[in-house]
């Protein structure tokens, strides 16, 4: 006796009706601004001279804990773009302290204020020295259009 074989059933298409549950209308984003500070961080040369990737993820890990309890302290804002500018008192080069700005991102993205840290998200990155900031400080500034959630 031959086996039955399961016929497949078809797929239903997705329904074009609204739905009748009432939803608040979407918010028109509005300039936010959000701002961190980071202790010292390692510079680009540190943190790639030759250690172990389980340092970095360590170092990696300490500050993202430390911009996201600082975004705690926000109302929950999702981004459509940003710039991100690093105010800093570290005593490195300009170009060594991109890790205080990509430990931001990363958290910032982890929290859900933005989508992704690649160029669609972040339109522009600036950093620069300032002595009136704390020795070994750094101070990360989010802007742009967002809707808080």
């Amino acid at each position: 006796m031959p086996e039955a074989v399961p016929t497949p059933k078809p797929r239903s298409k997705p329904s074009l009706k609204k739905s009748t549950s009432s939803t608040l209308p979407l918010q028109p984003a509005a300039d936010i601004e959000i701002s961190v500070t980071l202790s010292k961080v390692p510079s680009l040369n540190q943190f790639y001279a030759s250690k172990h990737w389980i340092v970095r993820k360590k170092a990696k890990d300490k500050f993202t804990e430390e911009v996201l309890t600082q975004l705690a302290a926000y109302d929950k804002t999702r981004f459509q773009t940003i710039t991100a500018t690093l105010r800093h008192n570290y005593g490195y080069d300009n170009d060594n302290c991109i890790m205080a700005i990509k430990f931001a991102l990363d958290a910032l993205r982890k929290w859900g204020g933005i989508q992704d840290d690649n160029t669609n998200f972040v339109t522009k990155v600036t950093i620069s020295r300032d002595h009136e900031i704390e020795k070994h400080t750094g101070q990360v500034i989010f802007f742009g259009k967002g809707v808080v959630c």
